[in-house]
């Protein structure tokens, strides 16, 4: 065990509320509509949040462990909780950053979405002609803008 012991854990208690703070204070998290949203979009699998909660108290906590997990995620919920959280129409989150819709890519996740591409955007691939000319043979030329 380490010299240094955190604000959450403090005379052998363990407070669930200050945890979350430290979390969240660490890590970009919100909770709406039933789910955990991160830069990397909605959080379907809850696993390896739970894991690394329980690595960040294993040192402190010894006795049901688990349940305490449990626990904190719920508390997670309450705390990460938003009332709206409206997808964003002006940009598509992909896998190497944001495209923005009137032309600007910007690197990296520094937002958390409701949802992430997982596609590589490369602003020098050549153009689809396989797919614009499906687009040719099944609509009008109008109906096609880009």
């Amino acid at each position: 065990m380490s010299n240094f012991t955190p604000a959450w854990f403090k005379k052998g208690f363990f407070n669930e509320s200050l945890f979350c703070d430290d979390f969240l204070s660490i890590h970009q998290l919100l909770y709406s509509n039933g789910a955990f949203f991160t830069p990397d979009g909605r959080m379907v699998d809850p696993m390896p949040l739970r894991c690394e909660i329980f690595e960040m108290m294993r040192e402190y906590v010894g006795a049901n462990l688990a349940k305490k997990v449990t626990n904190v995620v719920d508390v997670l919920k309450l705390a990460a909780q938003v009332e709206d959280f409206p997808p964003v129409t002006d940009r598509i989150a992909l896998a190497n950053g944001t495209l923005y819709l009137d032309g600007p890519f910007q690197e990296g996740k520094p937002e958390i979405v409701r949802n992430r591409l997982p596609v590589k955007y490369d602003p020098k691939a050549a153009q689809p002609v396989h797919w614009l000319r499906f687009l040719s043979d099944l609509l009008y030329p109008e109906d096609i803008p880009t």
